[in-house]
């Protein structure tokens, strides 16, 4: 790949009187679509480009969308308030369909025609993997929205992401299930990469908080129905089940639980940490336990958590723009446009360094409080998540 150079670009940390402008844009838009939002100042510059893949289609699509609203409103505010040094930053949106296949295509496509200088997505863990290794070739910088560990680990120069991982939510449930004395689960998870990688990480750490595995289901993620692994799972000892995909798994899996009398706690990975599982799984939902993230209940983050400051304005920007609360991953893609930003002010004007100037990037964002470093490009630990319950059709955190 050419080496892509640019004059330095500054960009506070903290923008004042920002103009929140309308929503453009949601889901089922088609591929090459771009951010602007530009202002008389910014229109004669050369545009920093930055491509971004995400699932506006498809099954990943409750997660493709927010991600692409949150960078569009955080493109608006850059642009607004005169934009990188004076350049305006241009997002060339691609939809990969929730296809791995389409998702290569589409990081290929932006890096031979729009020349980009580096690639937010995609959505889903499969895509990503395969979007991960052809920047990786290319020595192009990308960041990922999605959870799986293999994304990150082992570690690749210039591949990071931004949500928590199959890891940090699996010692998150794991410590909880410590505090309440529950020693024996069930796990039943999709068998896409996503939910494959958290069966792993079940396995890996269950020991180690002193928990057995008593029954391991998987299903498709276009499986309609779950009741025959659930129905396993019921002829057992499991004093809890984990649940690991993203909708509408999840909330089929609660809902097929409650008409078999289950009977036992369910916890869902955060991968359906969203009001499309509340939408979903209705009344059946109430008592269903998660991890998330905080943004997935602004209102109740204490206002001396570090991350309280942005997890509001954040969201109270974000509702002003969409008439709707943000979930995580709308979170994902701003944290992740954020941390872009920072690194290529960090690079001194040589985007060739921007990969190894993210490993030194600190950053609070609404997803966590990001420290990466040479041996971690992710930056986030599981104390920055939470669980949360279901109660009378909203999430609550679990004190």
């Amino acid at each position: 790949m050419k080496k892509r150079t640019f004059g330095k670009w500054l960009y506070p940390v903290a923008i004042a009187s920002l103009v929140m402008l309308s929503a453009c844009g949601g889901g089922g838009q088609q591929a090459q679509q771009s951010g602007g939002g530009q202002t008389a100042a910014t229109e004669s510059k050369e545009p920093i480009k930055v491509g971004a893949i995400f699932s506006l289609t498809g099954p990943n699509s409750p997660l493709g969308v927010p991600e692409k609203q949150a960078v569009e409103l955080l493109v608006k505010e850059i642009n607004g308030a005169g934009g990188v040094d004076g350049r305006p930053v241009e997002v060339v949106f691609e939809d990969d369909k929730s296809d791995n296949t389409e998702a290569v295509k589409a990081i290929k496509k932006l890096v031979s025609k729009e020349k980009v200088v580096a690639v937010l997505g995609s959505s889903g863990s499969g895509p990503s993997l395969g979007m991960a290794e052809f920047a990786a070739a290319e020595k192009l910088p990308l960041i990922s929205m999605a959870a799986a560990d293999q994304i990150t680990n082992p570690v690749r120069a210039g591949i990071f992401k931004t949500p928590h991982t199959d890891v940090h939510g699996t010692k998150r449930i794991f410590k909880y299930l410590k505090e309440k004395g529950i020693t024996k689960i069930a796990t039943l998870n999709d068998s896409n990469p996503y939910g494959s990688g958290w069966t792993t990480q079940l396995q890996k750490y269950a020991p180690e908080y002193g928990i057995t595995i008593v029954a391991e289901e998987k299903y498709g993620t276009k499986d309609p129905s779950m009741s025959s692994q659930l129905t396993k799972i019921k002829g057992t000892d499991a004093q809890a089940l984990i649940v690991a995909g993203t909708n509408p798994g999840p909330a089929t899996i609660v809902k097929e639980a409650k008409q078999l009398n289950l009977g036992i706690p369910i916890i869902s990975s955060h991968g359906s940490a969203n009001s499309k599982f509340l939408e979903l799984v209705g009344d059946a939902g109430e008592g269903v336990l998660m991890v998330a993230g905080k943004l997935l209940v602004p209102d109740q983050v204490d206002a001396n958590d570090p991350q309280a400051a942005i997890i509001k304005k954040f969201t109270e920007g974000y509702q002003t723009a969409y008439n709707t609360q943000p979930d995580g991953f709308a979170g994902y893609g701003y944290d992740g446009l954020n941390l872009l930003v920072e690194g290529l002010k960090q690079a001194g004007g040589d985007a060739s360094k921007l990969g190894e100037v993210l490993e030194k990037v600190k950053y609070v964002g609404v997803t966590g409080e990001f420290t990466f470093s040479a041996e971690d490009h992710n930056g986030l630990t599981e104390d920055s998540m939470i669980m949360v319950e279901v109660k009378d059709g909203k999430f609550q955190i679990v004190k």
